[in-house]
């Protein structure tokens, strides 16, 4: 699939959104375009927990990468992302949130099958299975 999404659009729940109204069980993707507000986490996995940033101001989207899988009955759409400010400075991370600056161009692959993740008590994290 190649989507776009909107000025003002959240991009990992248009992406959730899609995933679930297309029947998408497993995929990955990878987007370009410009955000005007992101929430980026690292995950410190001795304390299992994450460290969130919030920016709200024009960044690049240089690069977001991720995977769709389904926990139960919810879409679990998974992305890490590069942004870059004004002056080129790079910020990056875990992307719980992106909202859409001026575009968002993505790709999406659907696989066959289906991905599940389940919670996984060493990390702290739910993982593929």
């Amino acid at each position: 699939y190649v989507l776009r999404t909107n000025v003002g659009e959240e991009v990992i729940g248009a992406l959730q959104e899609f995933s679930q109204k297309e029947g998408i069980n497993a995929g990955k993707f990878f987007a370009i375009g410009a955000a005007k507000e992101v929430k980026l986490g690292w995950y410190d996995v001795d304390a299992k927990e994450y460290t969130w940033r919030e920016y709200k101001e024009k960044l690049e989207i240089v690069s977001l990468l991720g995977n769709i899988s389904w926990k139960q009955s919810e879409v679990v759409v998974h992305a890490h992302g590069s942004f870059s400010n004004q002056q080129m400075q790079v910020v990056a991370g875990h992307v719980a949130k992106l909202v859409v600056g001026a575009a968002c161009e993505i790709v999406l692959e659907k696989f066959d099958g289906r991905i599940e993740k389940a919670y996984d008590e060493q990390t702290g994290l739910n993982l593929m299975q």
